[in-house]
């Protein structure tokens, strides 16, 4: 298949922390979802395996370093966006979840100088009341998930 020069195709790992109630999201800096939140993660580098992007990820966004991580689903998106420099562009996302367990003291709540402007956990009843991507929102609602993710 060939790929106009406005397509672009990306695969990406993401976790999901939960802690207190409360659930580790990044504000995106630029790309299809700027402005909004999304789960910490990225692109997969040729040559790395999706564990260790996923770790690599999450300690560039989020500054975490994670203990476990088992795989959760898989998502997909299609989207039209325009780019920083005003060109229309067409994304086809794919995304690898996991569930996360990490200890921490603190997270990285400043940008990453790639695509997020930082780390912060918000309060899963406050869900409702942020713009989320909307490939990581339908991960969120996805069953089996948490009982106590009602929201969206």
């Amino acid at each position: 298949m060939i790929h106009l020069p406005n397509e672009q195709f990306h695969v990406g790992v993401y976790g999901i922390l939960i802690n207190q109630k409360k659930i580790l999201l990044i504000k995106k800096s630029r790309g299809p979802y700027k402005g909004m939140y999304d789960l910490p993660g990225g692109g997969i580098e040729f040559g790395e395996t999706i564990v260790n992007a996923l770790k690599r990820e999450f300690i560039e966004e989020t500054g975490i370093i994670l203990s476990s991580y088992s795989f959760f689903t898989n998502n997909e998106c299609f989207c039209d966006y325009i780019n920083d420099s005003g060109e229309k562009k067409k994304m086809h996302h794919l995304g690898l979840y996991y569930k996360v367990v990490a200890r921490f003291d603190k997270i990285k709540n400043d940008s990453d100088g790639h695509d997020s402007l930082g780390a912060e956990f918000i309060e899963i009843k406050e869900l409702n009341n942020i713009q989320i991507a909307p490939i990581a929102k339908e991960v969120l609602k996805k069953p089996g998930f948490s009982t106590k993710l009602k929201f969206l």
